[in-house]
């Protein structure tokens, strides 16, 4: 055994002296691969090393399991991190192809560094979406090249723990859950130990990431334990209060557990025998019942749709979280207030709940959406105890209807039940967060992204700027991934355009400077990307066009956060007779007053 380590050292030793870079930090050397960045369409020509594979903790396995993560011990001789490990256990997905071996030792993360002249270049860290039970890092939609290329930006990209091996929380001292948080907290320290080795500077990281990366993004914000790891951060389509990620109470906690033990073949009463046996399970058994779609927990809790998107959500552990982020916000009681901060949403975020009506017309151009279906579908996808209440379904209905047309036979109704969804679910949580956090003291940047791109994530003509539909705009898919994924030009301007804005928003906290020192130019007002306040509620709309425009969904916004709540809270009929008997005493009072 020590021969072969012995020669593998000196294998890669000359790999290095080939000129792929050796990196030493204080766990040890690494060696990473060196490759020429250039494109047609590109006036850049850029050298790159890329180290990938690289251990950020210690492997969460065994005794670890269900832990926070813990220290991992140095390596003697050269680590080859020169090719992606395992990704996280979890389960497969009809439309995210799982890419790569799963395995329990999966907490790896890569680096893209450019050669540039500069020194210290700002560093983004990458959190991949997901729902957080599936995705990784490690996936080639996330290959930092060309963004690091063309923004002179290092690009970290991780692994964390996902579903139950991530997310598992028993509602007592046992698991406390949030692992995977933990996880996202590790690597960040990691960046800041180390990232200076390879030309980062620790004192400008921006975290950004989509979807579930999006969520984890705010939760990183809003947590007391995060202090001094980032400094920036950039929120795509998703928050922290969107309903299945705002923190679950301890009884719902247990019941998940309980389940998750029946599933797994540890029906254990005891909670300390439950968690001695799922810590023996093999990592593996935990991915099927990671899946959502499935819906296994709920059936055998009982706790049916309300387990939401994920199947193992977040929770208010004390320490990651000390009370729900939807209280966190609403009340402005943030521990960080000099964040600049960078969030927005696709136009049709809900075409991805529509799927789940029309997937037997997938290869279909368009689909349509007759009104008896629509009375069926939209209930279904409105969350929280807006469900059961009919004052507050036709307060959606009377919103979203097109009602120009809604007295005809063949009125479509499509386009009502997409965006009351992308609304209820992504754009107005994310108006909710963006004036609080700008109220409080932070610098707002707000998009929304309106294009259909001629190349869907989804493959689905008719799901039109869905979500993910940004992915291959920010990290440059059509100059590196090609094929497929080739843009025709419009886009092509439009994707650099966009990661000039992501990378100038890294380096200076403004998406429309790209250096400290560098000023505005050009006369056109609508190329300037203007501060979110309020009021004002200026918002960039990503496009060809590139427009500025104002009060993003204002009124959708005002019916979710404002009027829905405060529906929900006067029909309540306790709440009516509470209500009714203090007008009674007031009116009383007063009458009987001299």
């Amino acid at each position: 055994m020590v021969s072969v380590e012995i020669a593998l050292t000196s294998v890669l030793i000359a790999l290095a002296v080939a000129g792929d870079p050796v990196v030493e930090i204080p766990s040890g050397k690494l060696v990473g691969k060196s490759v020429e960045f250039s494109h047609e369409d590109l006036d850049v020509r850029c050298t790159v090393h890329i180290f990938q594979g690289i251990p950020y903790v210690a492997a969460p396995v065994g005794d670890l399991r269900f832990r926070r993560p813990q220290p991992r011990a140095p390596w003697d001789g050269v680590y080859n991190a020169t090719y992606s490990r395992s990704i996280c256990v979890q389960p497969p997905s009809p439309f995210i192809p799982v890419e790569g071996e799963q395995d329990e030792d999966c907490l790896y993360l890569n680096l893209y560094a450019p050669q540039t002249n500069l020194n210290k270049l700002p560093v983004m860290v990458w959190i991949h979406g997901g729902g957080l039970y599936m995705g990784s890092g490690a996936d080639r939609h996330y290959d930092g090249r060309t963004l690091a290329s063309v923004g002179d930006v290092i690009l970290v990209t991780f692994n964390y723990r996902l579903g139950a091996l991530g997310f598992l929380a028993t509602g007592d001292e046992q698991i406390s859950g949030n692992y995977g948080f933990y996880d996202q907290i590790a690597a960040l320290q990691w960046v800041q130990d180390n990232i200076e080795a390879f030309g980062g500077d620790p004192n400008k990281v921006t975290i950004f990431g989509e979807s579930a990366g999006s969520v984890s993004v705010e939760y990183l914000i809003l947590s007391p334990l995060t202090d001094g790891l980032f400094h920036r951060a950039i929120m795509q389509s998703g928050t922290a209060t969107m309903e299945g990620f705002v923190g679950i109470g301890p009884e719902f906690q247990s019941k998940i557990a309980q389940g998750l033990g029946e599933l797994v073949g540890c029906e254990k009463g005891n909670p300390e025998e439950l968690i001695q046996c799922l810590r023996s399970v093999p990592a593996e058994e935990f991915r099927n019942p990671s899946d959502p779609a499935l819906g296994l927990i709920a059936n055998i809790t009982g706790l049916g749709t309300e387990v939401g998107p994920t199947p193992f959500p977040p929770v208010v552990d004390g320490s990651f979280m000390r009370e729900k982020p939807v209280d966190v916000i609403r009340e402005k009681t943030f521990t960080k207030t000099n964040l600049d901060i960078m969030m927005g949403t696709m136009a049709d975020e809900g075409s991805m709940y529509l799927l789940l009506f029309m997937a037997h017309l997938m290869g279909e151009p368009e689909v349509s959406m007759n009104r008896s279906v629509y009375e069926i579908a939209y209930p279904l996808f409105v969350s929280g105890p807006a469900k059961y209440n009919q004052a507050a379904l036709d307060a959606i209905r009377l919103m979203y209807v097109n009602w120009e047309n809604a007295d005809y036979d063949d009125a479509d109704y499509v386009d009502a039940f997409v965006q009351g969804s992308s609304d209820e679910y992504y754009t107005c949580p994310m108006d909710l967060s963006a004036r609080a956090h700008s109220q409080a003291g932070a610098n707002v940047y707000l998009y929304q992204m309106t294009h259909s791109p001629a190349n869907s994530v989804w493959r689905i003509k008719w799901m039109r700027a869905a979500h993910g539909d940004d992915l291959p705009f920010v990290f440059g898919w059509h100059f590196y991934l090609g094929g497929e994924w080739t843009m025709p030009a419009e886009e092509v301007e439009m994707s650099l355009k966009i990661m000039k804005y992501w990378t100038n928003f890294a380096k200076t906290g403004n998406p429309n400077l790209p250096s400290d020192d560098a000023e505005l130019s050009g006369e056109d007002p609508t190329d300037e990307w203007p501060l979110f306040k309020v009021p004002g509620v200026a918002y960039k709309e990503l496009s060809p066009m590139m427009k500025s425009k104002r009060g993003l969904k204002a009124p959708e916004c005002a019916l979710w956060n404002d009027f829905i709540p405060k529906l929900l809270k006067y029909t309540d009929t306790d709440t009516l007779c509470s209500v009714a008997d203090d007008e009674t005493e007031k009116y009383t009072k007063e009458k009987n007053q001299p």
